[in-house]
């Protein structure tokens, strides 16, 4: 993964309320939460979350499903993993090249 698209992946945990909604989905397990439980659970509104919702969505960070008529917030596993994986291997202190630039 470039440095880039690395950037623009953890500009996904930039605020407070993305990671707690990130943590909460992760505790919810494969099945998912619906949005007013994750509400619930981060002490938010459902309007309060929406635009870190909509922004999680569209770094693939979440899954949307439609169940019962009901969304249903299920965080993707895959790529977190991914880019965690990516930058442990990369970015963290006596791994990966040493010779990328940290600017």
């Amino acid at each position: 993964m470039e440095p880039k698209e690395m950037a623009r992946l953890m500009g996904g945990f930039a605020t407070e309320k993305r990671v707690r909604i990130l943590s909460a989905l992760m505790l919810a397990g494969e099945e998912g939460i619906s949005i007013l439980e994750l509400a619930k659970l981060t002490d938010s509104t459902v309007g309060d979350i929406g635009m870190s919702l909509e922004s999680l969505a569209t770094l693939d960070m979440i899954n949307i499903s439609i169940i019962n008529n009901e969304r249903v917030l299920v965080a993707n596993r895959k790529v977190l993993n991914a880019i965690f994986g990516e930058f442990y291997e990369h970015y963290v202190v006596g791994r990966g090249d040493s010779s990328v630039s940290t600017d």
